[in-house]
């Protein structure tokens, strides 16, 4: 098995365990936080959570991602510039996680804000929310304050963070805030994410240039939502139109191939990555199959990548311009990801029980000049 395939069946074949789990590493722009919740709403207006629940975790999630903008600073190692960000729900939590660089001269004021917040109780931050509103107002400082004032508040938890040395002029500011939905008193108890994970999935992201991670529900509106992200973090280039035509078609394949999650109807649990080379992108992707069609989607693909550039031309018009077949049987997707790659698609598929399969894709996208 492909090395980065090898990675995804290890880390996500448990993927029906999750509800929901997005990473995306790189530069954070405003218009970047609107796709990021914009895919976020997306998932929560799936939830079983009440309106006032799904509407505080949505404000969370806008003041975390806005925190990264309100304190980010440029170094001059390109790989230190790059945010993380961390959207994850597991049955009753959800996390928000991010980091991003900043300024060392900005620690100290920082931390004692931090410090501050997390000494409080709930009347106590509702106090300090009043005073910061007062005396500060809506300056960009202000509303970095308030921000996270508003985070520890509405969250009902102590905001975790660490803030690690770069180099003389420059920190990486870790935070991660927890959302309880159980709605007990006990709170459903402490979720085994830390700091440390965070840092380590940044780190990870770090070393194998990993750009994006989805895991959860793939349908069409999660579908777009990561197209958008895909294109607000990317500047315009030939690059970027061949590997969102590549990226469109990998996407709808999950969401026409994939096996429902396990006890759920229309819920299509998939994983997908986004990994930079010097020299190219790699698309990878995981899904639920069910075994009886595992053969002839093997013998399919292995069809399609022995075809060269002409025989997947005239294969293309020949499934295209007859209206008996239907398109997602006769594999047309992989032959428009194939045409647009110019790569084979490396696959594997791997036994995951009750009657299912765990289907992988990698598709490499060159980048062009």
């Amino acid at each position: 098995m492909d090395q980065s395939l090898d990675f995804i069946y290890n880390h996500f074949r448990d993927i029906e365990k999750d509800d929901l789990e997005y990473v995306y590493r790189g530069q954070v722009t405003a218009h970047l936080v609107m796709n990021i919740l914009e895919l976020a709403k997306t998932n929560l207006a799936k939830a079983d959570d009440t309106r006032k629940m799904r509407s505080r975790i949505y404000y969370i999630m806008g003041e975390g991602l806005q925190n990264i903008t309100a304190h980010q600073a440029v170094a001059d190692d390109p790989a230190d510039n790059s945010a993380i960000v961390v959207i994850y729900k597991k049955r009753h939590k959800y996390i928000i996680a991010t980091g991003n660089l900043m300024n060392r001269d900005s620690e100290a004021a920082l931390r004692e804000k931090l410090e501050t917040i997390n000494h409080l109780d709930a009347e106590g931050l509702k106090e300090l929310s009043r005073e910061t509103r007062t005396l500060v107002g809506f300056t960009p400082e202000g509303g970095a304050s308030l921000g996270l004032i508003e985070m520890a508040k509405r969250s009902g938890n102590k905001l975790d963070y660490l803030i690690k040395p770069v180099d003389e002029a420059h920190s990486y500011f870790y935070l991660t805030t927890e959302i309880d939905i159980s709605g007990s008193d006990e709170g459903g108890g402490k979720t085994s994410y830390t700091i440390q994970d965070l840092i380590d999935v940044h780190e990870n992201f770090n070393k194998n240039n990993y750009n994006l991670s989805f895991k959860g529900d793939f349908d069409q509106e999660n579908l777009l939502s990561l197209l958008s992200i895909l294109k607000s973090g990317m500047s315009e280039t030939k690059t970027r139109i061949k590997l969102y035509g590549v990226m469109v078609e990998l996407l709808q394949n999950i969401v026409k191939h994939a096996d429902n999650k396990e006890g759920y109807t229309g819920w299509k649990a998939g994983v997908f990555y986004i990994k930079e080379h010097d020299d190219r992108f790699s698309l990878m992707a995981g899904n639920y199959i069910d075994k009886t069609k595992a053969s002839a989607l093997a013998e399919r693909i292995e069809r399609i990548d022995s075809m060269d550039s002409a025989g997947l031309t005239k294969e293309y018009n020949k499934i295209l311009f007859n209206f008996n077949n239907d398109p997602v049987s006769t594999g047309l997707g992989f032959i428009d990801i194939r045409r647009k790659s110019g790569s084979k698609i490396e696959y594997s598929i791997v036994d995951a029980g009750n009657g299912r399969d765990f289907f992988m894709a990698k598709i490499d996208v060159m980048k062009v000049d």
